[in-house]
């Protein structure tokens, strides 16, 4: 059979007629922004004005078609007159309790389910009246008794047709906004670790942000009734432990872990998985970070070295409220404010209202840059913020410092703290962290200062190296004056592990050494640290200060140790780099002075609960005082001199556990 050039068979008919649709849609939604997002349309369609109307013709129609269901058709005799009777005062009544209910205050583009239930509360307010009549009425006043079965299908139909007027504005805002935002043209497939609250946050953000290039391919989450469902639009594909497979099976781009407040070893083993399906993976912020508990994409970050420590880390933020008494319009000092600690410190203070933070660091530039970011962040306050430049060793100086500031409470956080520089410098290590903390002390003293906290490290314990020994007599120092001012001072100390990301400490250093490429540099595969975050540390300083009477040292519940060994191979798998193709870790053996492993507490002090979980207390160890100020001025003659053999004699003789590395090393080994 022959066909005519003209004939079009039916399927590609089908086709260009699909086209021409295709076509025509694409050319509606191009101009649907342009036209709903229009600032007049917004204001128009949200006027109370016309909400009332279009809730009144709803209502209408609603009566009278309840009316055309219940009887088949238009309802006879007395039923039709029924309508035009009641459906006046039905209106009224319908807009009344509306605007009492205050929904014509609400913005029907942000309609949720609340609002439908506060619609329907309103909608079932006019019909319960409609029922009383009915009630009560019956035989009385026909025309004023609608029949049940008419009031329960107007209410239906009133309810569901009102707030489908307000889904639809909804929607049509929606697809308008989101056909505004240009794609991308690339989309990463994304695979999310978690089909809770957060994840079910992180889709609609997604779905949302058309210019993020993202595209949802699936969950994972370990509960078994989510299995093989669909939430949002997307499947549940699995378990976390199925990963690596479903990974590769879908071709996924990345993995983002949709946990809210997640649990170290959960990021941990989510990390590890990554690590072997070779994808790289990243996380939304915790909980209390956000607005309630809207998610937005943005805010998704990279897996930090600080989520994979194998504890959860400390809510500090609850500590804040009762410490707040202690520095309430205080002038408050803090030296070493320059530092990572010290600036994270000030920050924290001036949440408290003092009434003035003393920034003191003898480096101009980082009590510059300390001053800057206090004054930026917190700038809107009465906070004065007073930046001085000072050496502590200078006890003139020193004294003047105090004299025109007259700080209240002093936090003393400056100290040379590299293990290994120090024990080439013995010297200035006790100049600066010996008899900088004495001239300190005195003018603390001298001007009857409240509150006197220090800084210490858990490398004052049995100290092997000149930093620790320094430290470990500066915390006697504290307790010394402490039993001398007999509580008309409160002084005390807080000991540390390593801090991550504060300076010079190994993090930022095994960034920088990833980011040039080849080698990190281990000291020891043995080798294990405490570790603790910035925010931590400066609040733990805050509650010494809060807590502290007679030179207590007040530590913070770490956790186990970790091996550094173990916390270089975390950090090259999280930059999407593979242990031994791209980097490699090197073993160049102990430094100077460092330990394999560091202790929290000397074995006599103990350590005992404080009202604040994860905070304990270390009572002062019995010493002989007069000994000491005998032992610090030897040292400081001997600093002054230059004679580094000297000081490591002194400090063999102090009695304060100090032994040399050669020693240590040959017991630990």
């Amino acid at each position: 059979m022959s066909l005519s050039k003209n004939y079009v068979p039916h399927t590609a008919g089908s086709l260009l007629t699909s086209k021409r649709k295709q076509g025509l849609y694409h050319r509606f939604t191009a101009l649907l922004p342009g036209i709903v997002l229009q600032p007049w349309v917004q204001n128009y369609m949200l006027s109370r004005r016309v909400q009332m109307a279009l809730d009144a013709l709803i209502a209408t129609a609603s009566f009278i078609f309840a009316h055309i269901l219940r009887f088949d058709g238009w309802p006879p005799g007395v039923d039709n007159d029924r309508i035009f009777l009641v459906l006046p005062y039905l209106i009224i009544a319908r807009l009344g309790v509306n605007f009492l209910m205050g929904l014509y205050r609400r913005v029907w583009r942000y309609v949720s389910i609340p609002d439908g239930v506060h619609l329907a509360v309103s909608v079932g307010i006019s019909s319960m009246v409609l029922l009383l009549l009915r009630i009560s009425l019956t035989g009385v006043y026909p025309l004023l008794t609608v029949p049940i079965s008419i009031i329960v299908i107007d209410f239906m139909l009133t309810t569901s047709l009102m707030l489908g007027a307000r889904l639809f504005w909804r929607v049509t805002c929606e697809n308008a906004a989101r056909a505004r935002i240009q794609h991308t043209g690339v989309n990463s497939r994304t695979l999310l670790v978690g089909a809770g609250d957060a994840g079910i946050s992180a889709v609609r953000e997604i779905l949302r942000r058309r210019d993020l290039g993202l595209e949802v391919c699936g969950f994972l989450d370990d509960d078994p009734s989510k299995h093989r469902t669909v939430i949002q639009g997307v499947p549940v594909l699995g378990r976390t432990a199925d990963l690596p497979q479903i990974v590769a099976a879908n071709h996924i781009d990345q993995v983002v872990i949709t946990i809210a407040n997640a649990q170290k070893k959960i990021i941990r083993s989510v990390v590890d998985l990554c690590g072997e399906a070779r994808v790289p993976v990243k996380i939304i912020p915790a909980l209390y970070e956000l607005l309630g508990d809207h998610v937005t994409v943005t805010n998704v970050r990279p897996v930090e070295i600080e989520d994979l420590l194998g504890r959860d880390p400390i809510n500090v933020e609850a500590w804040l409220e009762t410490s707040q008494a202690s520095y309430l319009d205080k002038r408050v000092l803090v030296t070493g404010a320059g530092g990572s600690i010290g600036r994270e410190l000030c920050r924290r203070l001036a949440t408290l209202n003092p009434a003035s933070i003393i920034l003191l660091d003898k480096d101009e530039n980082s009590i510059f840059e300390a001053e800057r970011d206090l004054i930026a962040a917190f700038g809107e306050k009465s906070i004065e913020i007073l930046p001085v430049i000072c050496d502590l060793r200078s006890r003139a100086r020193l004294n003047q410092v105090f004299k025109r500031h007259r700080p209240q409470v002093v936090f003393h956080a400056a100290a040379h703290k590299h293990v290994p520089l120090l024990e080439y410098n013995a010297a200035e290590a006790v100049l600066n962290n010996i008899v900088g903390s004495a001239r300190l002390l005195e003018c603390a003293a001298d001007f009857n200062v409240e509150r006197c906290v220090m800084v210490s490290t858990d490398k004052a314990v049995n100290p092997t190296n000149i930093m620790g020994a320094t430290k470990r007599v500066a915390e006697l120092m504290f307790q010394a004056h402490a039993v001398r001012l007999n509580g008309s001072g409160h002084y005390s100390c807080v000991r540390f592990g390593n801090v991550l990301g504060s300076r010079g400490s190994v993090v930022p250093i095994f960034r920088e050494q990833i980011r040039n490429g080849g080698v990190i540099t281990i000291t020891h595969p043995d080798v294990e640290r405490y570790f603790m975050t910035i925010p931590e540390a400066a609040q733990l300083i805050i509650q010494a200060g809060a807590l502290g009477r007679r030179g207590e040292i007040f530590l913070l519940d770490m956790g186990d140790p970790v091996k550094v060994v173990d916390l270089a191979r975390d950090m090259i798998r999280l930059s999407g780099l593979t242990l031994g193709d791209d980097v490699d870790i090197q073993f160049i053996g102990l430094r100077p002075g460092e330990k394999l492993k560091e202790e929290l507490l000397i074995a006599e002090e103990g350590a005992q609960t404080t009202p604040y979980e994860k905070i304990f207390v270390a009572t002062p160890l019995q010493y002989d005082f007069e000994r000491l100020e005998d032992f610090i001025a030897r040292l400081t003659a001997a600093s002054e001199d230059g004679d580094d053999d000297a000081i490591y004699d002194i400090f063999s003789n102090m009695g304060i556990g100090f032994r040399s590395t050669q020693t240590r090393l040959e017991q630990d080994l």
